[in-house]
C-alpha cells in the first residue's frame, strides 16, 4: 500500500503492491508472508464487495464469518464469506429492505423486513415463506431466547381512555409486533408511546 501526501491529505493506494496468485495454496502464502514484509503489509480487500447502484444495510453474522447486503435498484441481497474473501451468494427481491437479520449464526435463516409491508423468510434452498404486517415496519430484532421476531412499526399509539375502550387516539406512537417463530403465529404486539 503506498500513501501519498498532497496538501495535507493522505491518498492510499490499495492497488499497488504484491499480490499473489489465486491458484497459490494456503502454506505456500503463509511461507512467503514470513519471507517477504511487502507481502506481509499488504491488505486483502473483499472481492465483489459493492452494489451495482447502493447499499441500503449490512450485517455480520453472530460467528462472524459471514457479512449481509442488502442493495437498491434492482432489490438483492448478497452474503460474503470473510474467510474466503468472495461473495457466497446473491439473491433478487420483489422490493427493498428496509431491515434484516441473521436467524442462526450462519446464513442458512435469514429474516428480511421488505417496504412492501412484508416479511420474507430465507433458507439455504431459497425463500421459506413471507409473512405480512399490518403496517409498515421501521427495525427488526430477533429473540433467540423466546424465538420471537421484533417488528417496530410506526402509527398510531392506542391508549386506555377513560371509560376503559382502548381506542386510538391522536397520541404519536406505534407498536412493535411479536411474530412468535416457533409457533408460527403473531403473539400480542407491544404499545408505546411518544412522550413529549
Amino acid at each position: 500500500m503506498d500513501v501519498v501526501e498532497r496538501s495535507s491529505t493522505r491518498i492510499y493506494s490499495l492497488s499497488t503492491g504484491p499480490t499473489l496468485p489465486e491458484w497459490l495454496g494456503e502454506r505456500a502464502r503463509r511461507n512467503l508472508s514470513k519471507r517477504d514484509s511487502a507481502i506481509r503489509r499488504r491488505i486483502e480487500l473483499l472481492q465483489d464487495f459493492q452494489m451495482p447502484c447502493a447499499s441500503s444495510r449490512l450485517r455480520q453474522s453472530h460467528d462472524g464469518r459471514y457479512i449481509l447486503a442488502a442493495g437498491t435498484y434492482h432489490p438483492r441481497i448478497r452474503v460474503y464469506e470473510l474467510e474466503e474473501m468472495g461473495m457466497k451468494f446473491e439473491t433478487y427481491l420483489d422490493s427493498e429492505v428496509v431491515d434484516m437479520t441473521f436467524l442462526g449464526s450462519d446464513y442458512g435463516k435469514i429474516a428480511m423486513l421488505l417496504d412492501n409491508r412484508t416479511i420474507s423468510f430465507r433458507a439455504p434452498y431459497g425463500i421459506h415463506t413471507t409473512m405480512r404486517i399490518p403496517t409498515f415496519g421501521r427495525a427488526m430484532a430477533y429473540e433467540p431466547t423466546t424465538c420471537e421476531l421484533l417488528v417496530a412499526c410506526s402509527g398510531k399509539g392506542r391508549s386506555t381512555t377513560t371509560d376503559g375502550t382502548g381506542s386510538r387516539t391522536g397520541s404519536d406512537g406505534g407498536e412493535v409486533y411479536r411474530i412468535n417463530l416457533e409457533e408460527g403465529r403473531f403473539s400480542a404486539p407491544l404499545v408505546y408511546s411518544a412522550t413529549s
